[in-house]
């Protein structure tokens, strides 16, 4: 699509430090006077105080995050060119990372990560998921899904837009097919050699969490035969069933609070055959069955932690920090001297020297050294950009417990 001429803005001084280490977002805080008039979507460019050229940017007239950067490069003024050439980028990338699979899923755009912050598309088999998460880039995501489409052999792609982002942007939440609607339902993909259900219209995130990929197989690792190993929000079973596939476990017991995911999880596990797994499936507030454990003395040999997001904003750190604590060091309490913790937290916002203090504090409370055996994060397939933290969420550290 065509844009219009771009609009000037100036960057206040004291804001200029995020721009000169390249962080892709300026805040609303951090402009000078806008000019009247200017509409969501509509292309800036970015000046210092004494007028020299910053970046190119998409402006949002309400949201917080009131400027998206889209280059740096004064030559690369934003339109549909760049925005194609930053998909083909992105897909390169993907093919790098191994052979394509028809019935795989894959991360395909990850938003500021990939220089098109403001949405992220997965696929899963032939379909495609796009979570938008700015509305400055809605002129643009039927052409990003159309180059997708030409390039791979999907069949359809299914847009979402989560309450918290339709507020903080303007739009409207809820989901829809971009195009026809493919039919076939829910996919079975392939991951580790086990076929899993998705359901693009449902389910957390994109409908699974590919981002674990690597770290489901990680855990199967560390566990050896006989060993007792408990699975806290095991959502669909991800690492319950690639352990009891990839390792020897004499009982895996995975708790989650959702009815619907342990349903989609037992699903996953006659799927594949696995019907004598010795998985038990444990619905509950995972605190409760924690402190449950713990008062009846349980022991564990290794033992998953993988939360929801516990720090959604500035304000919920130190809250969070005290859950991620509690949680670990709970943890910490049922396992047997040697045991494996394999701890995970998705809150971008609790960087990785933070939660591995949190951990050197749990350490202390409990009396128990931590060693720690690898630091991990997310798949290749979700890369960090240098100048954007938030894009390095993920943190997933394996530890030794003595």
């Amino acid at each position: 699509m065509t844009q219009d001429a771009s609009i000037p803005l100036t960057v206040r001084r004291a804001s200029r430090g995020a721009l000169i280490a390249r962080h892709p977002w300026v805040l609303r805080s951090s402009l000078e006077k806008v000019p009247a008039g200017l509409s969501t979507g509509q292309v800036v460019e970015l000046f210092d105080e004494s007028g020299r050229w910053i970046a190119w940017g998409l402006y949002h007239q309400n949201s917080r995050i009131a400027v998206r950067i889209t280059s740096w490069n004064r030559q690369e003024p934003w339109g549909d060119s760049l925005c194609l050439h930053r998909v083909d980028q992105a897909l390169r990338l993907r093919r790098s990372l191994g052979e394509f699979h028809p019935q795989g899923a894959e991360r395909l755009i990850f938003s500021e990560a990939d220089l098109l912050g403001g949405v992220i598309i997965d696929r899963y088999a032939d379909l495609l998921v796009v979570q938008q998460t700015a509305a400055v880039l809605s002129p643009w995501v039927g052409q990003i899904v159309e180059r997708i489409e030409r390039e791979l052999p999907v069949r359809g792609a299914w847009l979402r837009i989560d309450e918290k982002t339709a507020k903080a942007e303007g739009l409207e939440p809820g989901g829809r097919w971009l195009g026809a609607d493919p039919g076939g339902g829910a996919r079975w993909i392939v991951e580790h050699g086990l076929q899993w259900r998705v359901d693009p219209q449902a389910g957390q995130k994109t409908g699974f969490y590919l981002d674990q990929r690597d770290n489901r197989r990680e855990a199967a690792r560390w566990v050896h035969p006989g060993d007792r190993v408990l699975d806290v929000c095991c959502y669909h079973g991800g690492f319950a069933l690639t352990i009891a596939r990839h390792a020897q476990p004499g009982k895996i017991v995975a708790i989650d609070s959702s009815l619907a995911a342990l349903e989609v999880a037992e699903e996953n596990r006659r799927r594949n055959g696995m019907e004598q797994a010795p998985i038990e499936w444990l619905r509950g507030d995972f605190w409760e069955l924690l402190d449950g454990a713990r008062d009846r003395n349980e022991r564990y040999q290794v033992i998953v932690l993988d939360p929801p997001r516990l720090a959604g904003s500035r304000d919920q750190m130190a809250a969070a920090l005290r859950a991620y604590h509690r949680l670990n060091a709970t943890a910490v309490g049922l396992l047997d001297p040697g045991g494996i913790l394999v701890t995970c937290s998705c809150s971008g916002r609790v960087g990785r020297e933070t939660f591995e203090q949190m951990l050197l504090g749990v350490s202390k409370r409990t009396g128990r050294d931590l060693q720690i055996l690898r630091r991990l994060g997310a798949a290749p397939d979700h890369p960090t950009l240098a100048s954007c933290p938030e894009t390095d969420y993920l943190k997933c550290f394996v530890c030794r417990v003595l």
